[in-house]
């Protein structure tokens, strides 16, 4: 496994758009990661063992559900100067032994087979290039019995209004591609092309947003 590093190729122009980012996530999605949280306690219950966050992002998320789980966690994050903050906001929260951040990408994730027994990823789909190659990373890495939570959305428990001002964020910044892999049916078809049995998946689409879950 890569083991966390500090990149040297950022430029500070790059961190300066990097916490620039953070403050966004924070002012404007932050009911979405509560919520969203809230929603995998109450639907797995107090999760123990080895999660891997993949496409942390600067680990507002990991932070979050580290404080409503025993987990620990493994936060990968490809972009340099994003890591660096994530790396930055996990010390300031006095969370490093719960928390790794990992400098990797999805397509070839740095973790032996059978290494996780709970991966999420929250809205990272969009990112990848090769969606069904990250799904059978997700689904190698992923251990027996382990449980796989990927998509995008808010969570059951945002209030409408934080759901409309949030989804015209999102939406106005989703390009036609991104759109089309939102719909059930693509994200599902993605996953079968994986290998993924039809049995060890299922893909939900409410009002919590559209997710797979994957069980092994």
């Amino acid at each position: 496994m890569t083991e966390a590093r500090v990149p040297a190729d950022y430029t500070e122009m790059d961190l300066v758009v990097a916490k620039r980012f953070d403050e966004k996530v924070r002012e404007n999605f932050m009911p979405a990661i509560i919520s969203t949280v809230k929603q995998i306690g109450e639907d797995y219950g107090v999760l123990e063992g080895v999660c891997v966050d993949v496409g942390c992002g600067t680990a507002v998320f990991a932070i979050e559900l580290c404080r409503r789980s025993r987990l620990k966690i493994y936060a990968l994050e490809k972009e340099n100067a994003i890591y660096e903050v994530a790396r930055k906001n996990i010390e300031k929260e006095r969370l490093t032994e719960r928390i790794i951040p990992v400098l990797g990408d999805a397509h070839k994730l740095p973790f032996e087979n059978e290494f996780a027994d709970f991966i999420i990823s929250r809205g990272s789909y969009h990112c990848w290039v090769d969606k069904v190659r990250v799904f059978e990373e997700i689904y190698r890495v992923l251990k027996k019995d382990g449980i796989g939570f990927v998509g995008g959305g808010f969570g059951r428990y945002v209030t409408e209004e934080e759901s409309n001002r949030m989804k015209a964020l999102r939406d106005h910044s989703l390009d036609e591609d991104a759109k089309v892999y939102s719909l059930p049916d693509k994200l599902s078809e993605v996953i079968n092309k994986a290998g993924i049995s039809k049995s060890d998946f299922r893909v939900s689409y409410d009002r919590a947003g559209l997710w797979a879950e994957i069980r092994k």
